[in-house]
């Protein structure tokens, strides 16, 4: 099978990244044709860098993000297009970011794009059973145009390292774009109920608008002196390094529209590195986790909940081992790269059967 990842993507971005590496474990052949140019640019070039490979391939993967790019990748190749969405449009420019402010006419344009894209698409993929469902009833696509195919983990980058040492005091990670349904403020409140208790946090995130005010604000208005806040981006190494150092890692925690349809990169990173997990009580999270075998399961925007939850993590070793354990056996048997890149074969090849029949 040859498949051409085609877009403006970056083809470094964890989920175009596992996803490649998926189909190259599972024998697919793999051609690249991205541009970023500015503007109507990338259009132009995007076409004339297809024309090279128009005859070298089964089918065509628009990777993410390339919500404006399917149309015009369903009008320049005959072959079956699928689309990555991971979510809608509207979600990350609207829900996540708030990018309608100061401009009425962005929701129109973000929900027009939406519609585009899922219609020209011969299939889209989505990150969770609660985003198909989202598709289906909010954008109105067909059923039968939607697959589900977990985001997981890039496993060359965040991985098991046994030589690496926890810290002396239990550390609890939060890390990740500090966006609307993080809940990074959460994680300060809780973080303060906790100061007495021996727990340290790690902050290792970076966010722009008003999410990260509002998270620079409430740790400015309550000063917990237990969190370290790291706002940058870190070489990979050093940030493995970081998140092995920890005892938990957290997930999303806010009362936000989104949070309760995705599931975030780091809930696949921190079970492939044996991270006991703790995130909220939402649709998107149950599909995939489950209660006190695999993660720990708080309610939504309630820091009580969470400190709690931590506290008993760091009072119970053998619930600890056990929430390790289990989340890597799940991530071994649902989200690694090869059984992805398999379930992802499996999805073209029906594709391209039934475009030859």
């Amino acid at each position: 099978m040859k498949v051409l990842y085609f877009g403006i993507f970056d083809s470094e971005f964890s989920r175009n990244k596992i996803y490649a590496d998926g189909l190259k474990l599972n024998g697919a052949s793999i051609v690249t044709c991205t541009d970023n140019s500015p503007g109507f640019l990338k259009f132009w070039k995007l076409l004339w860098k297809h024309w090279e490979f128009r005859d070298q391939y089964d089918i065509m993967i628009v990777g993410f993000p390339g919500y404006i790019i399917v149309p015009f990748a369903k009008l320049i190749s005959k072959k079956p297009v699928i689309f990555d969405a991971l979510c809608s449009f509207y979600e990350t420019q609207i829900v996540s970011r708030d990018a309608y402010r100061g401009n009425i006419f962005r929701i129109p344009y973000v929900r027009m794009v939406d519609w585009l894209a899922t219609r020209c698409a011969d299939l889209i993929l989505v990150e969770s059973e609660s985003q198909k469902k989202y598709f289906i009833e909010s954008l109105g696509v067909k059923e039968r145009k939607i697959e589900v195919l977990y985001t997981g983990v890039n496993d060359e980058t965040f991985h098991l390292d046994y030589s690496v040492k926890k810290l002396e005091r239990f550390t609890v990670l939060f890390r990740g774009r500090i966006t609307n349904e993080a809940g990074a403020t959460i994680v300060i409140e809780a973080a303060k109920l906790l100061e007495d208790q021996d727990v340290d946090f790690l902050i290792i995130g970076y966010g722009f608008g008003r999410p990260i005010d509002e998270f620079l604000a409430i740790m400015n208005r309550l000063q917990p002196k237990n969190v370290r806040f790291i706002n940058k981006h870190l070489p990979i190494d050093q940030l493995r390094t970081q998140m092995l150092q920890c005892h938990v890692s957290l997930g999303q925690f806010a009362d936000n529209e989104r949070l309760k349809r995705t599931i975030p990169h780091k809930a696949f990173e921190s079970l492939a590195m044996r991270l006991p997990y703790i995130t909220s009580r939402v649709e998107g999270h149950k599909e995939f986790l489950v209660n006190e075998k695999n993660c720990l399961l708080v309610g939504l925007a309630n820091p009580r909940d969470l400190a709690d939850k931590i506290l008993r993590l760091k009072q119970d070793p053998v619930l600890m081992d056990k929430l390790a354990r289990e989340g890597y056996e799940l991530y071994k048997q649902s989200a690694s790269p090869r059984v992805l890149g398999k379930r992802l074969v499996e999805i073209c090849g029906v594709l391209i059967g039934a475009r030859t029949i």
